[in-house]
């Protein structure tokens, strides 16, 4: 099916989850004005049979359509997947060539449920090298050179060029440069090949300051931005928040690609404040993709006694009980923008920016 279609019928046929950026302002998802909700996943940071932690290899292990399952659950309509930078650079010693069919077959089973899928280059912890960039660079350039031709057949595939820039709170201009000029080269690379995806930028000192970012081009026009606004005591209320991001979504597309709640954040994130966040991330239309559903402790989940997994609440329990968490919260979130995206009408294919050349991988 032709993406020029899919925009003219999108109210006859089941969602295909291509995602466009109309006039480098308004996220689309299937031509309609979007707010993405979802899960993380980091089952797939790492090649089979590569030693990481516990947890990293227990997700490993599990993954599968549960997964899929959870995010019908909370009422998701995309993933966020974790890939492993060390293992995508041709040039690098832990380099699997392998490792992107694993990474195919991972999104195949998203797809194949219209799920939109996020693929961020992870460099962190769980890969079990030590690090060679933190701040995109030459081995990320690599990786996606290497990449992203395997997806850019499919615009329902966004690609988060790094994770979680590192720098102090406040970074200088020299710092910003550093970020731009990486970014920079990958998407310049990307567009060489030939690559129409959304591509998306995490701000830096973690993924938390989007505020005085220099501006990135795009002859496409679709790059987006990506936040991670988890609660900590000099990031716990409106006018921080303002302050690290949400001004900066005035102007910008902005997705809160990881965020969630663990029991140690109760001091400083208690369930108001955790409320409090999410209603200001659905009224500036910032989308959630919650982290942690894999975890041993999620707070997103909770394990049934018939092994099965039912939502986490806040409600009639202590924030540190282990059964209290943002689960129902999130659901409900991501209930209402799935039927304000359900409900608001297509626009114009030409408007909606996405190539007739594209076809939906289904």
């Amino acid at each position: 099916m032709v993406v020029g279609l899919i925009c003219a019928s999108t109210a006859l046929a089941a969602p295909t989850g291509q995602v466009s950026v109309r006039d480098g302002r308004e996220l689309l998802r299937d031509c309609r004005p979007w707010v993405p909700s979802g899960l993380n996943f980091y089952g797939r940071v790492i090649p089979a049979k590569w030693n990481s932690d516990p947890d990293t290899l227990a997700a490993q292990s599990s993954f599968g359509a549960a997964n899929m399952e959870m995010v019908t659950r909370i009422a998701g309509d995309s993933v966020r997947y974790a890939v492993g930078m060390p293992f995508l650079d041709p040039q690098s010693r832990q380099y699997q060539p392998d490792y992107q069919d694993e990474l195919a077959a991972a999104v195949k089973l998203a797809r194949d449920r219209g799920l939109t899928v996020f693929l961020l280059m992870q460099w962190q912890g769980r890969t079990k090298v030590h690090a060679v960039e933190t701040m995109p660079g030459p081995s990320s350039l690599r990786a996606w050179q290497a990449l992203a031709p395997r997806f850019s057949d499919d615009l329902g595939v966004v690609f988060e060029l790094f994770n979680e820039p590192q720098s102090v709170t406040r970074p200088d201009s020299v710092e910003w440069e550093r970020w731009r000029q990486g970014h920079q080269a990958i998407i310049d690379a990307l567009r060489a090949q030939g690559a129409q995806n959304v591509v998306l930028v995490d701000g830096m000192n973690g993924g938390r300051r989007l505020s005085g970012a220099p501006e990135l081009k795009d002859p496409l026009r679709q790059v987006i931005y990506g936040v991670h606004p988890y609660i900590r005591a000099d990031m716990n209320s409106v006018p921080e928040w303002d302050d690290y991001f949400g001004r900066f979504a005035d102007d910008h597309v902005v997705v809160a690609t990881e965020w969630s709640h663990f029991a140690r954040m109760c001091e400083v994130a208690p369930v108001g404040v955790v409320r409090t966040l999410l209603g200001y991330l659905e009224h500036r239309r910032i989308g959630v993709l919650a982290y942690g559903a894999e975890s041993q402790d999620s707070r997103l989940f909770k394990k049934t006694s018939n092994g099965r997994f039912d939502l986490t609440s806040f409600d009639g329990v202590s924030c540190t009980s282990p059964d209290a968490g943002p689960g129902e919260d999130l659901a409900k979130m991501f209930g209402r923008l799935s039927q304000s995206w359900a409900h608001t009408a297509p626009v114009s294919a030409s408007a909606c920016g996405l190539s007739p050349a594209h076809k939906a991988e289904r």
